[in-house]
């Protein structure tokens, strides 16, 4: 079986390496930080609001990009990536910087890149107000993309799973894809598997379907969060299925009713990826997660029949998963 960790990602090490650097930082100044690092923002109060900041990047996804010299959907990875994060507490997106560090200057890239950055940044409904380009072919030979969001949500409309309780329903929303998470693993498989890259799924070859852009949930979920009351919402990117444990101490069953996507199936398949392994890497067709009491889920998938029932809480601790005997107990 091929794990993550084989293509060079190793999570329990990110999370020594992360843990540790945590350890050694404390708070400084004098504005006062209501909620505490691992979260999916950073809050710091302002009189009524609570202005957010969330920082991540495209990652691997570039490498990529770059092979196939298809440029036109990363903005909507890099500003999906930020901007989920942001809206899984219920925040709303206002601006952002980016950050570009790259030994390759290519006009068409930049072209590419500026326009669909461009039709994220609309969707989300934000500006980027700045940001550095830096040329560093000693550290990257390529191109890294990162950016960070800045967010503001009143203090009585911030959800941040602490309402969490037993017999809520987890509803689940589709992803556009593999968003921008385990593309590490996935050029491992595309590597090991010459000519995967060009068959053809629903009428598109799979690497113009792995480069498909993330999907932006702003207007959708802000839209929800004013007329139902949701408790609890997990953006499902690195760790797979494992980001609901962000949220609240409890037991989130999963039962997978639903048609995963036919190419997830195929990378794990032609990889010979265990199912434990594929759920906590990809999101698996479910892009975002939505936590909430029993009637008023009821009402949501009334509403919303492209939504789907995922699961439930209980009382305990970590993630199961059927009918694939999967359990998880902490987030890295």
């Amino acid at each position: 079986m091929v794990r993550y960790k084989d293509a060079g990602v190793d999570f329990d090490a990110i999370g020594k390496f992360r843990n540790t650097l945590i350890s050694k930082l404390n708070l400084h100044g004098n504005w006062k930080i209501p909620i505490g690092i691992g979260h999916y923002a950073g809050l710091i109060e302002l009189g009524n609001y609570y202005l957010a900041l969330h920082t991540d990047g495209i990652g691997t996804k570039t490498l990529l990009a770059l092979k196939y010299r298809y440029f036109k959907e990363l903005g909507f990875d890099l500003v999906g990536m930020n901007v989920n994060d942001l809206l899984a507490m219920n925040i709303e997106p206002i601006a952002m910087v980016d950050y570009i560090s790259s030994s390759i200057f290519d006009l068409d890239l930049a072209s590419d890149l500026g326009e669909s950055l461009d039709q994220a940044l609309a969707q989300a409904k934000i500006s980027i107000i700045g940001g550095e380009t830096a040329s560093v072919p000693d550290i990257v030979n390529g191109i890294d993309i990162a950016g960070t969001v800045l967010g503001i949500v009143e203090k009585e409309k911030l959800v941040d799973g602490s309402r969490v309780s037993e017999g809520d329903v987890i509803i689940g929303i589709e992803s556009s894809g593999f968003h921008s998470n385990g593309y590490s693993l996935i050029r491992k498989i595309l590597e090991d598997n010459p000519g995967l890259d060009h068959e053809i799924f629903n009428g598109e070859e799979l690497w113009k379907l792995l480069l498909r852009g993330t999907r932006i949930y702003r207007d959708l979920i802000l839209e929800i969060n004013e007329k139902y009351k949701i408790k609890g919402m997990a953006h499902i990117t690195g760790g797979g299925f494992r980001n609901i444990l962000r949220l609240k101490k409890m037991l989130y069953k999963f039962h997978i009713n639903y048609e995963i996507p036919t190419i997830f199936h195929e990378i794990i398949r032609v990889g010979n990826i265990d199912y434990q392994e594929a759920f906590q890497t990809f999101n698996m067709g479910i892009g975002f997660m939505m936590i909430l009491e029993k009637e008023e889920s009821r009402k949501l998938l009334h509403e919303f029949n492209d939504f789907i029932e995922i699961g439930e809480v209980k009382d305990g601790n970590g993630i199961t998963i059927e009918p694939y005997s999967i359990k998880y107990e902490s987030y890295y």
